[in-house]
């Protein structure tokens, strides 16, 4: 014996092999189901499921009437219970089928419509003279829903298009600022006939081009949608049949609107300040902030170092020394304070590289502002750069842009102006009569003939005075560079 199930779409429930080719005992004893036991009408219990033999096939009756000696009456087929689901659907997928005779009662899809006409259906010439008519053309009216009566209503602002090859009537939404709390849709309404009661149906009248106006109200499906506005095409459509349309109503009130300035708060020290501003951009994942890529691979490995003096006013800090790093690639900064026995204070890490700004003005740190001599106001304490590097000193006379403190041939051309007054004071100050100048006699020079340099400059000529570094020089060098034409020098 074997059961199966028919199969019914979209049933829901696991159909086919009801129960594999076997034999099936009878309940409550050893024997198994015969043929005689199948007959019509009968019930059967196999396996807890009593089920109901109701009919045949012709193969069945011809071989039980031969072989077994059943009656007419016992193969007589009984009637099946109606299963109005199925019955419903059957009668839904002939109207979809295209049954001809069928009333489908709903409109067929359009792609439907064009694929049959693609495979050779004759296509319905309803309404194609208007179509060759008018074309494309249609009706543009701006309308207003004012929805304030309910809960959290507004004003909403829509826009109409009424296509005249078919009278139909598609509402979309006015473009509209963004961010004002409504999802973006679409459509309102897609190209459809618009019932007048707002209910569809057989007999429903339907709006036309002729009962649309400005100042008039439609019924939307129970949305009473104002007419405020149309375009110069409507205007001139209606007059030269005609009708001659209102004046156009205010869409929008004249409102104030709030200026809102957004304020940046102070910078709090963590991290970087460039980092700290992507939190106020208004992204809920802000990006890094980005690098400038080009300095990085033309500065990179150029770091200024110079040794600095913590300027306070506490004996402690007179003594202590650090190591000012400059990283040109990226304008940032970090101090090291080299560690001194028995000195009480835990050397190391100072200031970890960072980005950092200037207390006066709010400005970063520049190249510009590292020269031997200046202060530099930092994290709270004050550093004052005593003296730098070799590869530091050769770097900034090679960029005389980026430090014009370094530049020889500027300060050339200044010592030329005073050569004369060089000479007087060589001549008055020279006691010993030996003609030797160092580094302390060279600063009194050039403020006894009033060129006020700071100490960067004066190490700039005091390094191409002092080339073998012996500390003391001829007087006469000096007189030498001053008489010399100003030299250009190179660009880093």
């Amino acid at each position: 014996m074997e059961i199966i199930q028919t199969k019914q779409e979209n049933s829901g429930i696991p159909q086919g092999v009801f129960l594999r080719r076997s034999k099936v005992a009878k309940p409550g004893s050893s024997c198994f189901y015969e043929i005689d036991d199948l007959k019509i009408g009968n019930e059967v219990m196999i396996y807890g499921r009593k089920f109901h033999i109701v009919s045949c096939n012709g193969s069945t009756k011809e071989y039980v009437t031969k072989n077994h000696g059943w009656g007419t009456q016992e193969v007589e087929s009984l009637p099946l219970p109606r299963d109005h689901f199925s019955e419903s659907i059957k009668a839904k997928m002939r109207r979809e089928s295209g049954v001809p005779g069928v009333d489908r009662k709903r409109k067929m899809n359009d792609l439907k419509l064009v694929m049959e006409s693609m495979l050779g259906k004759e296509s319905s010439i309803t309404d194609r003279g208007m179509f060759l008519e008018c074309g494309t053309d249609a009706l543009c009216f701006h309308v207003i829903w004012d929805d304030r009566e309910r809960l959290y209503g507004d004003i909403q602002y829509f826009r109409l298009f009424y296509h005249l090859a078919d009278d139909t009537i598609e509402i979309m939404r006015a473009q509209v600022k963004s961010n004002d709390g409504r999802d973006g849709f679409p459509k309102l309404l897609k190209r459809s006939k618009l019932p007048k009661s707002g209910k569809p149906g057989i007999d429903s009248d339907y709006y036309t081009w002729k009962d649309l106006a400005i100042g008039e109200s439609l019924n939307v499906f129970g949305r009473m949608m104002l007419i405020a506005k149309c375009d110069a095409f409507t205007r001139q459509y209606y007059a030269s049949n005609g009708i001659d349309l209102k004046d156009d109503v205010v869409l929008r009130n004249s409102e104030k609107k709030v200026e809102v300035k957004r304020v940046i708060p102070p910078y709090n020290g963590f991290g970087s300040e460039e980092d700290s501003l992507r939190s106020c951009t208004g992204s809920l994942n802000p990006p890094p902030p980005k690098k400038d890529l080009q300095k990085m691979r033309d500065k990179g490995g150029m770091i200024l170092r110079f040794n600095a003096q913590l300027v306070s006013d506490k004996s402690d800090d007179l003594n202590r020394r650090f190591v000012f790093q400059f990283f040109m690639e990226d304008d940032t900064i970090s101090i090291r304070e080299p560690p001194v026995r028995n000195s009480g204070v835990m050397g190391g890490s100072f200031l970890g590289r960072n980005n950092t700004i200037k207390r006066s003005n709010g400005e970063p740190f520049t190249a510009k502002d590292m020269y031997v001599g200046n202060t530099i106001d930092i994290v709270g304490h004050r550093f004052l750069l005593l003296n730098a590097d070799e590869f530091t000193y050769k770097l900034m006379e090679c960029d005389d842009r980026t430090f014009p403190y370094s530049s020889l041939p500027r300060l050339q051309e200044e010592l030329s102006s005073k050569q004369d007054q060089i000479k007087t004071y060589f001549l008055s100050s020279d006691y010993d009569g030996n003609g030797i100048l160092d580094m302390e006699g060279l600063t009194a020079c050039c403020n006894h003939i009033g060129l006020a340099f700071n100490e960067q400059e004066i190490i700039t000529i005091w390094r191409k005075l002092d080339k073998k570094g012996k500390g003391k020089v001829a007087f006469k060098k000096l007189i030498a560079l001053s008489s010399e034409e100003p030299f250009g020098s190179g660009r880093l």
